[in-house]
């Protein structure tokens, strides 16, 4: 599977007997060639990830978020200020 002209682009060396190294043909496909102790070697195609790209998250103040604790304790309950405690957000 390995020609003359693809180029090595990454070797990946676990141990002095087993590598992983990754050629790309003149085309621009990649494949993997896996060399381990006691095997024949095998040949793979690298996956593909998705990439997503980076967005900036929302502005809190525009999310409408509930009341969790209205919504558990009910609109009437009267909560208690516990004193030298500040807030904490």
């Amino acid at each position: 599977m390995i020609e003359k002209n693809d180029r090595i682009i990454q070797m990946l060396l676990y141990n002095s007997y087993d590598s992983d190294m990754t050629y790309i043909r003149p085309d621009n496909t990649t494949y993997i060639h896996h060399i381990r102790k006691h095997k024949p070697d095998t040949f793979s195609i690298p996956e593909t990830q998705l990439e997503l790209f980076h967005t900036t998250p929302p502005n809190r103040d525009t999310i409408p978020y509930p009341d969790t604790l209205r919504l558990y304790y009910g609109e009437n309950h009267k909560f208690t200020e516990v004193e030298g405690l500040a807030d904490h957000f």
